[in-house]
């Protein structure tokens, strides 16, 4: 487990959508959590579903790519696949790392591979390793220590799962004509499936800890 949050800790889920995954953790922790998000109605519902937990659950509106995070604020930030809209990760993780308290710690999922939508002759399978991705290169300008669990198998499993059942649902898809989301939920799953087989995708839980 790479991180293992207190009652008395204070983290920010970065990208919350509508804060199921931050209500979670703090339903089984007794944390405090923040939860940041672009989409306002995404925050709305966030907001409605845990009005009665408003003691240890904040939602607010917010930009990765202009994030204004008060500083030493947090003692955990976790960003759950939502690193990949920022248009400068090195920056947006520094500001990150100035709302952390000393000893904070980040973690973040993230998935670096190939894509359908390019040739396969044409991704470098050397950014694969933790330390070249992206997010590993980000960090390492920063000069940030981490660590890496490989979730890429658990990645594997979880699109074959949601290949079963999307097409169970399918039906329910066509009813409410909603074919467009059925696609793109199923294409998705599909790519990273044909990458994993590639052996050219890999998912990656990085764990930063500042010093104290």
């Amino acid at each position: 487990v790479a991180i293992q949050p207190l009652p008395q800790h204070h983290l920010l889920d970065l990208g919350c959508g509508n804060g199921w995954i931050a209500e979670y953790i703090s339903d089984h922790t007794g944390a405090h959590i923040t939860g940041l998000d672009y989409m306002p109605v995404a925050i709305q519902q966030a907001q409605a579903r845990t009005a009665a937990k408003a003691d240890r659950l904040t939602f607010l509106v917010g930009d990765i790519n202009a994030l204004a995070l008060p500083t030493q604020a947090f003692d955990v930030i976790i960003s759950i696949d939502t690193i990949y809209f920022s248009h400068d990760y090195a920056a947006t993780i520094g500001q990150l790392c100035q709302a952390l308290r000393p000893g904070g710690q980040l973690a973040f999922l993230f998935a670096h591979g190939w894509g359908p939508w390019l040739a396969v002759e044409a991704f470098d399978p050397a950014t694969l390793a933790p330390d070249k991705t992206p997010l590993g290169l980000a960090l390492q300008a920063l000069g940030l220590a981490f660590t890496v669990q490989d979730f890429t198998a658990d990645d594997y499993r979880l699109a074959q799962w949601r290949k079963q059942v999307l097409t169970e649902l399918k039906p329910q898809f066509e009813a409410e004509n909603l074919l467009v989301i059925y696609e793109n939920r199923l294409g998705e799953a599909n790519g990273i499936s044909r990458a994993v087989e590639l052996r050219l995708h890999r998912r990656y839980l990085y764990h930063v800890q500042l010093a104290a």
